[in-house]
C-alpha cells in the first residue's frame, strides 16, 4: 500500500514538472528587429533627409528590452524615441510600461547625439507582451521645432517585424515606413506619454 501511494505521488510530482516546463516553453523570449529610414517630408525639412538606424526588440518572459541606433542626425542634439503601437503606415500611441535609459519629465524615452550625428540608447520593461494580431514600430522624433517641423513630429521609423530566431517567419507588420507618411501617420506629433514606472 505504500508502495503504491509513493507511485502516485512520484507521478503527480512528474506532471507537475512537465506542466512548468511546458509553460516556460510558451513563454521563450522572441526577438524583433527594425530598420529605421527618414520619414517624409518631415525629415527633409528638418535638414534630416538621410537619418537611418536600427532596433532590436527581445519580448522575454520577465524582462524585456529594446536597443536602438541611429545615424546621420544634427551634430549633439537632443531627440525623443518611443516603442509605438502600429506600423510606421499608422503610428499609435508609444507603448505604456517601458522605462528607458534617459527620459524626460513625460517619460519620453531621449537620446542625444554625438559630434558625428550618431546616437545609440536602450530601454526596459517588465510588463511588455507582444500580441501577435498587433503591429508595433520604434520612433524617433524632434524635441523642438526644427525648421518649422514641429517638436514631436516623427523624423524616422521603423517596423518592428519577428526575427527567424523566434521561431516566426510572420512579420508584425509591413515594412513600407521608408520616407513616408499620411495625416494618421508617423508625421503627425502625438502628445506625451505619460511615464509609467516599473513595478
Amino acid at each position: 500500500m505504500t508502495r503504491r501511494i509513493t507511485v502516485a505521488i512520484a507521478s503527480i510530482a512528474a506532471l507537475g514538472i512537465a506542466s512548468i516546463a511546458s509553460a516556460d516553453a510558451g513563454h521563450s523570449a522572441k526577438t524583433y528587429k527594425a530598420s529605421l529610414d527618414a520619414v517624409d517630408p518631415a525629415a527633409t525639412t528638418a535638414g534630416l533627409a538621410d537619418v537611418v538606424g536600427h532596433a532590436r526588440l527581445v519580448d522575454a518572459k520577465k524582462h524585456d528590452k529594446v536597443a536602438l541606433h541611429v545615424r546621420n542626425l544634427a551634430p549633439g542634439t537632443l531627440y525623443l524615441w518611443h516603442v509605438h503601437g502600429g506600423s510606421c503606415a499608422a503610428t499609435g500611441a508609444p507603448v505604456a510600461g517601458w522605462t528607458y535609459r534617459t527620459h524626460d519629465a513625460g517619460g519620453n524615452g531621449t537620446l542625444t547625439s554625438n559630434a558625428s550625428g550618431n546616437a545609440n540608447t536602450k530601454g526596459t520593461s517588465v510588463t511588455f507582451t507582444a500580441d501577435p494580431a498587433k503591429r508595433y514600430s520604434v520612433n524617433v522624433h524632434v524635441a523642438a521645432p526644427t525648421n518649422g517641423v514641429p517638436a514631436g513630429t516623427i523624423i524616422a521609423c521603423g517596423d518592428l517585424n519577428a526575427s527567424k530566431a523566434s521561431g516566426k517567419s510572420k512579420p508584425h507588420g509591413s515594412s513600407d515606413n521608408s520616407r513616408r507618411g499620411d495625416e494618421h501617420g508617423p508625421n503627425k506629433p502625438h502628445p506625451s506619454q505619460a511615464h509609467r514606472p516599473k513595478s
